[in-house]
């Protein structure tokens, strides 16, 4: 008669180990401590010349790694299916246990997640945005235990990743998928150079994969209407606290951007040199960045020390609930607030003085781009930037400066 699962919990343990039958050849066996353990006795070859082997199935139980009564029967059926294919059941479950041995020893996906995040040299802001993607995005449907082997391109991997960006698309998320893709690209990369995985990288870019995504342009003014503009925020009609006007009138005449900007503390100033020096965490680059101090510009950081000279931050606002200063989003919505929804944004400024500093002050492309802390790729320009653009670049401040004040600013 086969042994129910009733039954099965009811066998005791004795002083030495014994062997129960289950029926079809399955048996448990009882350990002294109590533990049962499931293993199958089988001819191979499945003839009565064929030798008397027994297969381990596994533990007795209901957690993790355990077997019930049921999924023990259905494991020697799947085996004794191989077997009568010719498959040997022993050897099968010997590869499968150093395949699952192979695995633990390679490492995991989290743990390539967690190396490329370390090594990375973005600004927080930024590894704080990729750790966010990974960890909410990719790990949870990619497996973060998964050996980051298995997703080799040979093993399938480029499907799954291409899947997952493609599921990012189904949404609606058209930027965030090309982004996500950058992101396991570089986790990737990271794996491939260590030797956890073997190239092609699944996560590479193609045309096929990118998104048919088309940034959209953030709207900025023409120069004819700045007068109408500078009018508008001396007015104040939406009521805002002097320091987001000041902010504004700073985010014109340096272009920054907001998150760049909002934050700034007093220590950065050194009026000796007319310099501001931004920290590297600061900036989209990563990289320290220097704006001249104007004239004009000096004359609206002294109507801000005059009421916050005693506080840490340059824009500090005591309406601020979570930041000690202007949120950055404060800018743009002050713009709204103002009646220039879809005329201008914040980072609309930076577009103004590109094309303005260009066509009304004939100042070189470069000169303007390096005071807007684009990156260049030549490295012999670059030092040769720091020794000789700076007064370039100041020129081209002052002469920026001097522009917006005929155009209307009061400083």
């Amino acid at each position: 008669m086969a042994l129910t699962d009733s039954g099965l919990k009811a066998l005791l343990p004795k002083e030495k180990k014994y062997r129960v039958s289950v029926g079809d050849a399955l048996f448990v066996i009882v350990y002294p401590n109590g533990g049962k353990y499931f293993i199958w006795r089988y001819r191979f070859p499945p003839t009565r010349e064929g030798q008397r082997r027994d297969s381990q199935i596994g533990p007795y139980g209901k957690a993790p790694g355990k077997w019930t009564l049921k999924q023990a029967k259905d494991e020697v059926i799947r085996l004794d299916q191989l077997r009568k294919a010719g498959e040997d059941p022993r050897l099968l479950k010997s590869e499968s246990k150093r395949e699952l041995i192979k695995q633990a020893t390679n490492p995991s996906l989290i743990k390539a997640a967690e190396g490329f995040l370390e090594r990375s040299k973005n600004k927080p802001s930024t590894v704080k945005d990729y750790r966010n993607m990974l960890y909410n995005q990719v790990l949870p449907v990619l497996g973060p235990d998964t050996p980051v082997n298995r997703l080799e391109w040979s093993n399938g991997g480029r499907q799954q990743v291409l899947s997952l960006k493609e599921s990012i698309e189904s949404r609606g998320s058209l930027y965030q998928s090309d982004k996500c893709l950058m992101v396991m690209r570089g986790m990737f990369d990271y794996a491939i150079d260590r030797g956890w995985m073997q190239p092609p990288n699944p996560a590479m870019g193609s045309k096929q994969a990118k998104s048919k995504h088309k940034p959209t342009p953030n709207p900025s003014l023409e120069w004819g209407q700045l007068p109408k503009f500078f009018e508008d925020l001396e007015r104040n009609e939406p009521g805002a606290a002097v320091v987001t006007l000041l902010a504004v009138k700073v985010l014109v005449m340096t272009f920054l951007r907001g998150g760049s900007l909002t934050p700034a503390r007093w220590e950065e100033f050194d009026l000796k040199k007319d310099l501001w020096t931004i920290p590297a965490e600061r900036m989209k680059t990563g990289r320290q960045h220097q704006v001249p101090l104007t004239d004009p510009l000096k004359d609206v950081l002294e109507t801000l020390r005059s009421f916050n000279g005693d506080q840490e931050y340059v824009f500090f606002s005591p309406r601020g609930r979570t930041f000690p200063h202007v949120h950055r989003d404060s800018l743009n919505n002050h713009l709204k607030n103002m009646g220039y929804k879809g005329l201008t944004t914040a980072h609309g400024f930076r577009h103004l003085a590109l094309t303005a500093g260009q066509e009304v002050l004939k100042v070189d492309h470069e000169i303007i781009q390096r005071q807007m802390a684009h990156t260049f790729g030549d490295k012999i320009r670059g030092s040769y930037d720091k020794s000789q653009m700076m007064e370039e670049r100041r020129d081209f401040m002052v002469a920026w400066s001097d522009a917006l004040v005929e155009q209307g600013l009061i400083t």
